[in-house]
């Protein structure tokens, strides 16, 4: 028994991967209603573990549950991507205030050196991968050292929400405002100056969502 409730965990979270990946790729539009038995039958699998991997990506936005309709994958709107950065502004904030006396001077000064590569190997792409890689160092590492695994999971899931968006219009960033904010961030940190740096990391949510705004008009 204990086996068999193992091997459908390691289903489920092959299940759950696999199904969030097509939801941030858009290859499940947002809108459609997911038709579970179609997914069991493609995929050799029951029921049962295709549900448990649709509530989990529910609980992360991904997907919304309609009851007595059925499940669909969430919607893509200007409403969702205020109320998404609404909240990440908040949690943004508290993150770098906790975060800031943890981090070491030897990371931050890490990541300006990897910002500096950036636009060489970002000129011409797709941006959504390089504003990836970015925020994985920069924000990524305030949520290691904010010291609150729920704070960083909550986050982590906003930022995801994010980057859908990003690869549905092919976002190509502006690399050298990119950087530069959060070159300016690093460096209120590096300076030990908390204020300075929430005030730039609300100053970089907030100016992001205006160029998203604008890229989806």
């Amino acid at each position: 028994m204990r086996e068999k409730q193992l091997n459908r965990y390691v289903l489920t979270d092959e299940l759950y991967t696999l199904l969030k990946q097509q939801i941030m790729s858009h290859k499940i539009p947002a809108g459609d209603k997911i038709n579970i038995d179609k997914l069991a039958r493609d995929l050799g699998v029951s029921n049962i573990p295709i549900r448990e991997s649709l509530f989990r990506l529910a609980s992360e936005g991904l997907v919304t549950v309609v009851p007595f309709k059925g499940m669909f994958v969430a919607e893509m709107n200007l409403t969702d991507i205020n109320e998404i950065f609404e909240i990440r502004l908040q949690l943004e904030e508290l993150s770098i205030r906790k975060a800031a006396p943890h981090i070491p001077r030897a990371r931050l000064e890490q990541i300006l050196q990897r910002l500096s590569s950036v636009q060489e190997e970002g000129d011409g792409t797709d941006g959504s991968q390089v504003v990836l890689e970015m925020n994985r160092d920069l924000h990524g590492t305030i949520l290691d050292y904010a010291g609150n695994e729920n704070l960083k999971q909550m986050v982590t899931s906003l930022i995801e929400r994010i980057h859908r968006y990003l690869s549905l219009v092919h976002y190509q960033i502006v690399l050298d405002v990119e950087k530069a904010e959060h070159e300016q961030i690093i460096r209120a940190l590096l300076a030990d100056d908390i204020e300075q740096a929430v005030e730039a990391m609300r100053t970089h949510v907030n100016n992001s969502v205006q160029r998203l705004r604008e890229r989806l008009k």
